[in-house]
């Protein structure tokens, strides 16, 4: 904002009273976003009339790194291949890469007679899969015995840029409550071994057995978390930073908060309306006003839109315990869409449709979002798009519903 000086005065304008004096004001805090963010994807190879696992992991990797894809890496499973997006700062950049690999993906699998599913679990699966033959691979295997016969799963993970340690841990904090939601709508996991699990993310299920798992409790600061982080160190199965299993936490290497919690998805375009979402909502943490906004009637006092939304859920950030949390994200799981999870913004537990449209209000940025999320809802969920695929031709239908996933 630009000053002028006042206009000089007349010799025969009377003097004007003095201004009062202006009441000290509170300089709010600078506008901060979560400007980028990266996907990572997770595919399974599978045999094409069974749609079991195929351990050629190693033989598509070394084929998408030929095509030039440098982001593709190995997983723990053989049969598992994983692409990361470079640096994204909109919708349309990161599906045209993620589109990108999974048509050359496609390619490849057919290459090797095999389908490239973007599945949270297979269809079939038997015990004592394939591990990818690396060190650390191996190491983990003996550290999880009997549990790697049914750690079989893929999962999309989101990263967003977040540059300061304590503003992750903040991040971290606020979208605790959110998990629920974003569970029930990224899940695309309903069979195991042939069998409808009658859950939506049987996955979410299965990631419960790790030494650590689902939400953590907040943390005070970025020292608090990376103390926390070091006594877990060396417990269980948790060998390193990295096996810290959570559904979120601050990346070990990388300035961002990593969202774990979502299946892989089937369509690339599910993949990107999740990661957006998520952006919207950390965004949202990053700038809300807190209580000074939010009336005891758990309205507003002001006419903000997201930034109302914003201050309603930083106010009720504690309204749901640890316990509620995870009990909501194992309904989230066996629920999907038709799930009732908490609603950060109103306080309470909502339908996810209701839960969705406040996440969307927790920022109003021009970035797609909300059009992108529609669109997931008006498609359904993975899971259900699985199921209806399965009714209407068992495991062939399945087959083409796995193809179409990265064709």
């Amino acid at each position: 904002m630009t000053t002028t000086e006042p206009a000089p005065r007349f010799a025969h304008e009377p003097a004007a009273a003095p201004a009062p004096t202006p009441e000290p004001t509170t300089t709010p805090p600078p506008t901060r976003h979560v400007t980028t963010f990266g996907i990572e994807e997770e595919f399974v190879l599978l045999d094409p009339v069974s749609l079991h696992p195929v351990p050629l992991a190693p033989q598509a990797l070394a084929a998408l790194r030929a095509a030039g894809f440098a982001g593709a890496t190995s997983e723990f499973l053989a049969s598992q291949v994983e692409i990361a997006t470079r640096i994204c700062t909109d919708g349309d950049d990161a599906r045209q890469q993620l589109e990108a690999f999974r048509a050359a993906l496609d390619g490849i699998a057919v290459a090797l007679g095999v389908h490239a599913a973007s599945t949270g679990t297979p269809f079939d699966a038997g015990r004592a899969p394939a591990v990818t033959p690396e060190a650390r691979y191996a190491h983990i295997q003996r550290d999880i015995g009997a549990m790697i016969d049914d750690h079989q799963v893929c999962g999309l993970h989101v990263h967003l840029g977040v540059d300061d340690r304590d503003d992750r841990v903040r991040v971290v904090n606020g979208l605790r409550p959110w998990i629920p939601m974003l569970a029930a709508l990224a899940a695309n996991s309903p069979y195991w071994r042939t069998a409808d699990t009658g859950f939506a993310s049987w996955r979410t299920i299965v990631l419960r057995r790790w030494t650590t798992a689902g939400i953590p409790a907040p943390f005070a600061d970025a020292d608090d978390y990376d103390r926390r982080i070091d006594d877990l160190v060396g417990i269980g199965a948790t060998r390193d930073r990295p096996l810290i299993a959570w559904l979120l936490r601050a990346s070990h290497h990388l300035p961002t908060v990593e969202l774990r919690v979502a299946d892989a998805q089937l369509d690339a375009a599910d993949s990107v309306a999740i990661a957006l979402l998520c952006r919207r909502i950390a965004d949202g943490i990053l700038n809300g006003t807190r209580a000074a906004d939010v009336t005891d009637a758990g309205g507003v006092t002001d006419a903000g839109g997201a930034t109302d939304a914003a201050a309603a859920a930083a106010e009720r950030v504690d309204r749901f315990s640890g316990e509620v949390l995870d009990a909501a994200v194992w309904a989230a799981g066996r629920d999907g869409f038709a799930a009732t999870v908490p609603d950060p913004v109103q306080g309470r537990m909502a339908p996810l449709a209701e839960v969705v449209a406040s996440a969307l209000a927790m920022h109003d940025a021009d970035d797609g979002c909300p059009e992108a999320v529609a669109a997931l809802l008006a498609r359904g969920s993975g899971a259900e798009r699985q199921r209806a695929a399965f009714a209407e031709g068992g495991r062939t239908g399945l087959a083409r519903c796995a193809a179409a996933s990265v064709a």
